[in-house]
């Protein structure tokens, strides 16, 4: 016998796959120095990934990869929100690495994280800031 509320949780829900899509399509061009992107919903699954023409080929997270990446994002903004009482609510946690950052964006008003891979020159803070800007102008 199935869960109702197992089965419920699994579904994605389509108004947050439209605002995914939505999210991916205003974003992924709007600053060279964005490779790829994926919007996560509160559960930490996958709604949307995007890649720039950007990206060097071969370097393409795997569908396992991908998955994991949703989940770990949603962790690290849940962990950085426990802070919140005292600092305020997450807007980006910033990831720095030896090719690349990774900037993950917490997007209240659509109850999603939106992860964006950069090159490892982009300021983090003016994408943020940039993406900000964006959707407060398409909401």
């Amino acid at each position: 016998m199935s869960n109702p509320k197992t089965e419920r949780v699994s579904e994605i829900d389509p108004v947050q796959g439209m605002i995914a899509d939505r999210l991916a399509r205003v974003v992924i061009d709007c600053d060279p120095a964005i490779l790829s992107l994926l919007v996560v919903d509160s559960f930490g699954r996958v709604l949307k990934v995007a890649r720039s023409s950007r990206l060097p080929a071969g370097e393409e997270a795997s569908a396992e990869q991908v998955k994991a990446f949703g989940t770990v994002a949603k962790m690290i903004v849940g962990a950085a929100n426990q802070a919140s009482p005292l600092a305020g609510a997450t807007e980006v946690v910033i990831g720095i690495f030896k090719h690349e950052k990774i900037l993950l964006m917490n997007i209240q008003e659509y109850n999603v994280v939106m992860g964006l891979r950069l090159s490892r020159s982009a300021s983090a803070e003016y994408v943020g800031e940039r993406i900000r800007g964006l959707l407060a102008s398409t909401q």
